[in-house]
């Protein structure tokens, strides 16, 4: 069975990969994001924020990291890395945060069904 390559096209040229930020600018980016809706957000409201902005932040670093072609198996810290870091952190989040607080951010109608 042949195996499928990605990097080229169906001439059978290599494609040009796009280059990938290295993964410290992902992480900062991602941080400096969430260090600034946290700043807006009331406090009762900080761990539902923190859960959905770093579970977005995930998902972007993730979809980036996969546009670019990111290495996924390297002794060094791969912007997958930085992305299961990010989602680790909104689901933990996310765990730590009440129902009360759920009402409060998404509003009584969500309540009340």
């Amino acid at each position: 069975m042949a195996q499928w390559n990605s990097t080229r096209d169906r001439q059978g040229r290599p494609a040009r990969p796009i280059p990938a930020p290295p993964p410290r600018l992902y992480f900062l980016v991602a941080a400096a994001g969430i260090l600034t809706i946290v700043s807006l957000t009331p406090p009762t409201l900080i761990l539902p924020v923190i859960s959905l902005a770093a579970t977005a932040s995930a998902a972007v670093v993730a979809l980036l990291a996969w546009l670019c072609g990111a290495e996924r198996h390297s002794n060094d810290v791969t912007s997958w890395d930085v992305a299961g870091a990010l989602v680790f952190i909104g689901f933990a989040a996310g765990m730590l945060t009440g129902p009360e607080q759920i009402g409060e951010l998404f509003g009584p109608a969500t309540m009340a069904r």
